[in-house]
């Protein structure tokens, strides 16, 4: 059965979107060049990297570069960046030109303290004419298309999302990205998926939803409520690259696939060796845990070898006790 899609009008920049249904989330230590690798060939459209401070690009950090690693990067990726003055907005926007990019994405969605205490990130959707100008100076001087991802508002008392969306469209962006939950509610509480529906209605631009899709399931449930052109997925891919090929089953009409134990000791492996390579030895193992610790729930003996591998920061003995126990096929073999 084909998902309801809004017909939506393409923009003739990016007629490559057409097809593009599911897309990783730009996650502070998480969506890094290794993690991006992993999701795609398990059905990942696109990826994004960390997201970039604009002032961290533009004072030439070393640290903010590095989360904008994609040089020869296969298939469709994009950089997202923050920040609350116009003019270093306008400056990385001028850098990253030399970048391979395919799209220039704005923050205005993140409810991180550190991030919105510089107004930066979802703070912007308070204040709509700075929203505005910095939009306009990205524009003018990025060398791609521009897009942006937003929420439903500041708090309750302030939602604007249609309003934002809306300016956007107007602006000349070529999709919107919404996650369904204001900037008060963080991460609590359920996304608001009746939101995502009406900007799905208000906009003639593709609209990403985005909000609480973990399994082919709940991204079938969020496409029919919404009728969205395609879903972003944030921490529901942490330790769950597989969740985009549950959602290109449902796009395709397939039984949705389960992965088995031995296939998540392997992706894991791959992921310290790409992490390690990467980053160094003690870091690379560091950054794994947050998938390990998701990774194998559900399995008896999970937390045995959580411990085992939360034990080391050697990528070695990590490999070897994923190897030992997929050859026994239960994590309870550790017991």
């Amino acid at each position: 059965m084909t998902l309801p899609r809004k017909d939506v009008r393409i923009d003739p920049r990016v007629p490559w979107f057409q097809d593009v249904r599911r897309l990783l989330s730009p996650m502070a230590g998480v969506t890094d060049r290794p993690f991006r690798e992993i999701c795609r060939p398990f059905g990942a459209d696109m990826g994004f990297c960390e997201f970039a401070s604009a002032s961290g690009l533009m004072f030439d950090s070393e640290a903010t570069w590095k989360l904008v690693d994609t040089e020869g990067e296969a298939g469709r990726v994009g950089i997202q960046i923050f920040g609350a003055d116009p003019e270093h907005m306008a400056a990385a926007a001028r850098l990253l030109s030399s970048r391979r990019l395919d799209v220039l994405d704005i923050n205005f969605g993140c409810p991180a303290k550190k991030v919105v205490k510089k107004c930066g990130g979802s703070a912007l959707m308070a204040d709509v004419p700075l929203l505005e100008k910095i939009v306009r100076e990205v524009i003018a001087n990025s060398q791609v298309p521009v897009t942006a991802k937003i929420r439903t508002g500041w708090d309750e008392d302030s939602v604007n999302y249609a309003e934002i969306g809306l300016l956007l469209q107007d602006l000349g962006l070529p999709w919107v990205t919404m996650h369904g939950r204001t900037k008060a509610q963080k991460y609590r509480g359920e996304a608001n998926w009746d939101r995502i529906a009406h900007l799905v209605e208000v906009l003639d631009i593709p609209v990403i939803g985005n909000g609480d899709v973990v399994d082919g399931d709940s991204y079938r449930r969020m496409v029919e409520h919404t009728r969205c052109h395609g879903v972003m997925i944030g921490r529901g891919a942490i330790g769950n690259p597989w969740v985009f090929r549950q959602m290109q089953a449902v796009d395709e009409g397939r039984p949705v696939p389960e992965a088995d134990f031995a296939e998540m000791c392997q992706v894991t492996i791959d992921h310290i060796r790409g992490e390690v390579e990467l980053r160094g030895e003690t870091t690379g193992c560091y950054v794994v845990r947050k998938h390990i610790a998701k990774c194998f729930k559900g399995y008896r003996g999970a937390a045995q070898l959580r411990r085992r591998l939360f034990d080391t920061v050697v990528s070695e003995e990590m490999i070897a006790i994923l190897n030992d126990v997929a050859a026994a096929g239960d994590p309870r073999s550790l017991i």
